[in-house]
């Protein structure tokens, strides 16, 4: 992966972690194959002698499509149908993200590192540094 691409998942990581904590006996597996399956990412704990899965999607853009939703739900029913079970399918997504067409069933996890603002994704930290910065600029006079 690239840098750009690397410290994203490294956002995503962290929100899932603070849902889904290691410390509650979650494992992730990032890209796994099942068969001819390969979700982008599966967290797995075992609890009472049993399995829990859950399946993770990440969509790093303003609106969730309908085809990406699908997406999910394919690579949950074909785990499903492998003999796999599934608990919960969730979709990453930035904060603010039209999710207007991701029905039931599929959790959302916003992150709240990264923000849509007038149909762009931003990465929040450049948000905050800008105001900074024109806060300063400001009480110089320069702005």
């Amino acid at each position: 992966m690239g840098g750009i691409k690397d410290s994203t998942y490294l956002d995503v990581k962290k929100a899932l972690a603070r849902r889904f904590s290691p410390q509650d006996g979650w494992q992730f597996a990032w890209f796994p194959i099942y068969g001819s399956v390969q979700p982008e990412c599966v967290l797995t704990r075992r609890v009472a002698g049993r399995t829990e899965r859950v399946v993770v999607s990440v969509k790093m853009a303003p609106k969730v499509t309908m085809d990406a939703v699908e997406e999910l739900q394919n690579q949950c029913q074909a785990l499903v149908e492998s003999g796999l079970s599934v608990d919960k399918a969730v979709l990453v997504v930035p904060t603010g993200a039209d999710v207007s067409q991701v029905p039931e069933g599929i959790d959302i996890l916003e992150m709240g590192s990264w923000k849509v603002i007038d149909g762009r994704i931003v990465w929040s930290k450049n948000i905050e540094r800008s105001a900074f910065l024109q806060e300063e600029l400001k009480k110089k006079g320069l702005a």
